[in-house]
């Protein structure tokens, strides 16, 4: 799956800057590979606030908004992998843009 964004200016400087105090301004790290982690993370972060808002739901509305979302009442909670920005590989580089 592809997911392209274009950013104003400003917002490419933001990102630059964000990017920079995240992994360092030397970093060979690629923006799509830093978007990549930073899309995981926010997910990881709203699943577990999902998760969260479920645990305290009585068991009746959990079968209900499972249900709902079509996933398994079974089913463990949901968990994300997020790489961890340590053990990337700094030797892969793609062009900006």
């Amino acid at each position: 799956m592809k997911i392209y964004m274009k950013l104003t200016k400003a917002e490419s400087g933001q990102w630059d800057a964000v990017k920079g105090a995240v992994i360092g301004k030397d970093s060979k790290m690629s923006d799509g590979e830093f978007a990549k982690i930073m899309m995981f993370r926010g997910l990881n972060g709203f699943m577990d606030d999902v998760n969260k808002a479920i645990d305290g739901m009585s068991e009746e509305e959990k079968a209900k908004v499972l249900e709902d979302a079509g996933v398994d009442p079974v089913a463990p909670e949901v968990v994300l992998e997020v790489p961890n920005l340590s053990e990337l590989d700094e030797s892969n580089t793609e062009p900006k843009g």
